[in-house]
């Protein structure tokens, strides 16, 4: 496993409930299992050689970075993160539940909205293990995303970076046919898709999915037996609305 998961219910339920979990409201480096703020036009000594990944769901929290990072000390261990808004895309819920019981977030095309997303900047050393922790399981794939329109808070704009897109395509929301279903804890501008916190996601399993079992049951069953996630995972897929994001090149799946 990438990461380990935590040992009792409550906090499976936590760690699943929680997600995207919380982000700074700004810019901040990551280093050693704390964050601290980035103030002010960001230095380009503090990017300069790493590679610019475009965090949309977990991977923007600093708690998901020391879940991923924190076996690293000192300069291993500092990634600068960096608020960023991306326009004509917006954070939607992927059609596939991880193994720690959450839906998980992937980009989709949304002409007029403008998300607000973070650039996690990645050295060399560093992306093999991000890697290991996002396509290691099979679900995202990683690429380049160009023609884009990102500006980074106190830094350049970007046309072009790297991202994560879940290979399952986007969970489809029940009340709007054939739309994905937007993260309400990811703000944005324009929004034209309906958005949910990540309960209300786990909700709309639960409606079409339950097998008989309470919300909280459901997230736990599906955390423990991977037969039983795969199979939820297969029937998400059939009714899934494929992802859209144009200009991205697949570089890793």
């Amino acid at each position: 496993m990438p990461w380990a998961l935590p040992e009792t219910d409550d906090a499976l339920l936590r760690l699943a409930k929680g997600y995207p979990y919380a982000a700074p409201a700004g810019s901040y480096l990551y280093r050693d299992g704390a964050s601290a703020a980035l103030v002010g036009a960001l230095e380009p000594a503090l990017i300069e050689g790493r590679v610019p990944v475009i965090a949309h769901g977990s991977n923007r929290a600093p708690e998901q970075l020391h879940r991923k990072f924190g076996h690293l000390s000192g300069d291993a261990s500092a990634i600068p993160v960096t608020r960023a808004w991306l326009a004509g895309y917006d954070v939607v819920y992927s059609a596939h539940v991880t193994r720690y019981g959450a839906l998980s977030a992937t980009l989709h095309e949304a002409p007029g909205t403008r998300v607000q997303v973070y650039v996690t900047w990645l050295t060399e050393t560093q992306l093999p293990r991000m890697h290991a922790t996002e396509i290691g399981a099979g679900n995202y794939g990683y690429g380049r995303m160009s023609g884009i329109g990102l500006t980074v808070e106190g830094g350049p704009a970007l046309a072009e970076a790297f991202c994560y897109l879940a290979v399952h395509g986007c969970l489809c929301d029940p009340e709007r046919a054939g739309t994905p279903l937007a993260l309400a804890a990811v703000p944005a501008e324009a929004r034209v898709h309906r958005a949910v916190d990540q309960e209300g996601a786990l909700t709309v399993l639960h409606q079409a999915h339950h097998g008989g079992l309470a919300l909280d049951a459901m997230i736990l069953a599906h955390i423990k037996d991977v037969e039983r996630r795969r199979r939820l995972v297969a029937a998400l897929q059939a009714t899934c609305v494929p992802w859209s994001v144009p200009g991205f090149e697949l570089l890793l799946r």
